[in-house]
């Protein structure tokens, strides 16, 4: 957010308006596409579900019509009374007659019947009486003449229980049972037949319909191949199955019985492990379709409606391109006028003036502008150059006062007393005082090399060892490397000047300084360090920070000194340097410094 900021304080007005701008027109234009796909993403869930549980009725619709024909054949042969005649008479009425099925029933009729009907591609009557079976196929599949092998079978005893109600099984090819040699995959609807009383069982009817019957059915209301459909009882049977059908998944929905008598008006929909499940049942079976539809494939369609809030996004934004540059060049305008005029004036132009053309909060600022610009004019006239001289003057007289010269030759002269006096420790003390005051002045320069402030520091700490006799030593290392970097004049000798007068001068023993200077990652980092009387952290940092009161300031050698460093390094660096004071009571002191490495 700080970064976002930054950069826009620093943009020209005129694109301020353009971000300005956008900024209001963004979120809206955003919230309202966002309002649209939602919407459109609602609706086209909600046409999608319709659509498929259309899918799913018309496919119900289509395999109830075909088993219809079935179930109207069956229903003939249940009713029919000449068929029952044959079923229920004794078997020694029928022995001379081999045709029996034709002369006494009205099996011819039934047999064109099947033939209008091309998904019927077996009948099958078994008479409980003895009588040989009736068999109509038109695959050329041979059905099983034992009543007693078929009365074995588990088709046959579910007829029973169901007591003249249909079964619906399925019959894979090859499979054994009702045929002895079955040439294509059957769903077979199987019908005990009962005499008028409803005790006995007269007969066993089945009627085989071509499986693939049930797959063209479903493969035409298929929209896609990762889209699957199951024809399935609600015991879990599948009679046909097309596109994805996982048999694992298609197993839970089964476990599940999701497929009861409230599905037959209306496809019963719920979700299961990322697929939208449709189930329509069968009113006359207990034969139903499961649709399953990938979740993915409705939110590719939703994605589809993104486009619509997309187009309308990017139309709006270029479109309001053009509108914005318009504005704010008409209010830009003025303020690049007074801008200019500004830094016409900055150079040094007293004469710029800014012509007024509006009223409003620019136009009063150019009156005030230009007001400004007399005044100004007025005050360097009247005022400023004869301060500027004044000035001059007295530092002239100061300079004439103050001459370094005249320092210099006169420590230069005591120096040399000393030297022919023999004294060669006073000699040294006042070279190095010498030294020190050069080095101070540095001819006006606020930067000098490192290597200047290492011998600053050198010459102060060589005085006050003169002071403090054999209480000071000091050791300064600092690398040779850094030597012609440049550091800010008097940044180290404040701290050291603290270390020495602070931390050592009221010790009895007196103490060491340690001074160490390195280059690391880019910086120059010293360290300074004393085993002197040290103080609480929470009084170091006031003194680095300036957080305390004047009067106790000035109780510690170097106060002021320290948190001049401080701003000095602030102006020079900004936040590109790093001081630390850390301190213990009675253990002593160690002062870090770290700044950028800068030669020029």
């Amino acid at each position: 957010m700080k970064k976002i900021s930054h950069y826009y304080s620093k943009m020209q007005i005129r694109y301020k308006i353009i971000v300005s701008i956008y900024a209001i027109l963004l979120p809206v234009i955003i919230a309202s596409s966002i309002f649209l796909y939602v919407n459109e993403s609602r609706q086209i869930k909600a046409e999608t579900i319709q659509l498929y549980k259309r899918f799913s009725q018309t496919i119900r619709d289509d395999i109830s019509y075909m088993q219809r024909d079935v179930l109207d054949i069956e229903d003939f042969y249940a009713v029919n009374s000449e068929i029952h005649k044959v079923l229920i008479s004794d078997k020694k009425n029928y022995e001379d007659d081999d045709l029996f099925w034709y002369n006494n029933t009205p099996i011819s009729f039934q047999q064109d019947m099947l033939a209008i009907k091309s998904h019927i591609k077996t009948l099958i009557l078994y008479p409980e009486n003895g009588l040989d079976p009736y068999y109509q196929s038109r695959d050329a599949s041979v059905h099983n003449t034992s009543l007693e092998e078929v009365r074995e079978l588990s088709i046959y005893k579910k007829a029973l229980q169901a007591k003249g109600d249909v079964i619906w099984e399925k019959i894979n090819s090859g499979k054994p049972g009702i045929y002895l040699k079955n040439r294509k995959d059957k769903v077979v609807a199987c019908r005990m037949l009962f005499d008028l009383s409803k005790k006995d069982k007269i007969g066993f009817l089945v009627l085989g319909v071509d499986a693939l019957n049930y797959n063209e059915i479903c493969n035409k209301m298929l929209q896609s191949n990762n889209e699957g459909i199951a024809v399935i009882t609600s015991d879990g049977e599948v009679f046909s199955s097309v596109g994805q059908v996982d048999e694992a998944f298609l197993t839970r929905i089964i476990e599940k019985k999701y497929m009861d008598s409230s599905c037959v008006d209306e496809p019963k929909f719920f979700t299961e492990y990322k697929n939208y499940i449709f189930i329509s049942k069968c009113k006359d079976s207990d034969v139903g379709v499961c649709y399953i539809l990938p979740v993915e494939n409705v939110k590719s369609k939703m994605r589809e409606g993104l486009v619509l809030p997309g187009v309308l996004i990017v139309i709006l934004l270029i479109g309001s391109g053009p509108f914005s540059l318009l504005i704010s060049k008409a209010l830009s305008r003025p303020t690049q006028q007074l801008c200019d005029s500004m830094e016409q004036f900055r150079s040094g132009d007293f004469d710029t003036y800014i012509t007024v053309e509006n009223e409003d909060e620019i136009g009063r600022l150019a009156v005030s502008f230009n007001r400004m610009v007399e005044d100004i004019k007025e005050l360097i006239n009247t005022n400023y150059v004869m301060e500027i001289k004044e000035k001059e003057s007295e530092l002239d007289a100061l300079q004439s006062q103050i001459n370094p010269h005249f320092l210099y030759n006169v420590l230069d002269s005591l120096y040399w007393q000393a030297e022919e006096e023999g004294n060669e420790k006073i000699a040294g003390n006042i070279l190095a005082l010498s030294t020190l005051f050069r080095l101070v002045l540095s001819h006006g320069n606020k930067e000098i090399p490192v290597k200047k402030e290492v011998e600053l520091i050198g010459c102060y700490l060589q005085i006050q060892e003169m002071r403090f006799s054999k209480r000071l030593t000091y050791v300064i290392q600092v690398d040779e490397s850094i030597g012609d970097y440049r550091i800010g004049k008097l940044t180290l000798q404040p701290f050291i000047e603290n270390a020495v007068v602070h931390g050592l001068e009221a010790k009895d023993r007196g103490g060491c300084v340690y001074i160490t200077g390195v280059e690391e990652d880019n910086y120059l980092v010293f360290n300074i360090c004393d085993n002197g009387i040290g103080m609480e952290q929470e009084e170091a940092d006031k003194i680095l920070y300036g957080k305390t009161d004047n009067a106790k300031l000035n109780e510690r050698v170097g106060g002021y000194a320290i948190r001049n460093v401080r701003e000095r390094l602030e102006l020079r660096y900004g936040t590109d340097f790093e001081i630390k004071i850390i301190s213990r009571p009675q253990q002593g002191t160690l002062v870090s410094i770290r700044i950028p490495a800068v030669k020029e």
